[in-house]
């Protein structure tokens, strides 16, 4: 016997040893009676307050199609920030490398590349012993102004 069966039962024995009927709920005897507790109902229910809003959350736990509109929505958010970036927000793709200072270099980098691909150190080591027959060896001894002159190109 669960709870509301015993005092169900209860109730019927009451009702039986009193020989009463079931009491009625009066609703104006009420209002007079408590006048004060009438007015705090009627200004809650005027605010609002006993309308129990439905959360968000559990709503969208509890429904597939809720789950399908929220992510929508979230994919939706993400695609509009990335597309609306501007052309400062996005990786530069024009900046050259700073290694690389001029074609000449890049040149040469490309052409010890492809010796080294083709015959191991001994093509670079025999490409950079053409370069010095063409160019002539370099000084042993160099001054800071030649370096300077050098690397700054005047």
């Amino acid at each position: 016997m669960n709870k509301r069966e015993k005092e169900k039962r209860l109730d019927e024995l009451i009702s039986r040893t009193i020989n009463a009927e079931k009491p009625q709920f009066d609703v104006e005897k009420w209002k007079q009676k408590y006048p004060d507790e009438f007015q705090a109902l009627l200004s809650r229910t005027a605010n609002g307050d006993s309308v129990r809003r439905p959360n968000i959350l559990k709503v969208i736990r509890k429904s597939p199609l809720a789950k399908l509109a929220a992510a929508a929505v979230i994919i939706i958010a993400i695609s509009f920030f990335t597309a609306r970036q501007g052309p400062t927000e996005q990786a530069d793709t024009t900046i050259v490398s700073r290694a690389t200072k001029s074609p000449a270099e890049m040149q040469a980098t490309l052409s010890l590349s492809i010796a080294y691909r083709r015959g191991g150190i001994e093509a670079v080591d025999r490409q950079c012993q053409k370069a010095i027959e063409m160019l002539g060896p370099r000084p042993a001894e160099i001054t800071i102004q030649q370096i300077l002159t050098e690397f700054n190109g005047t």
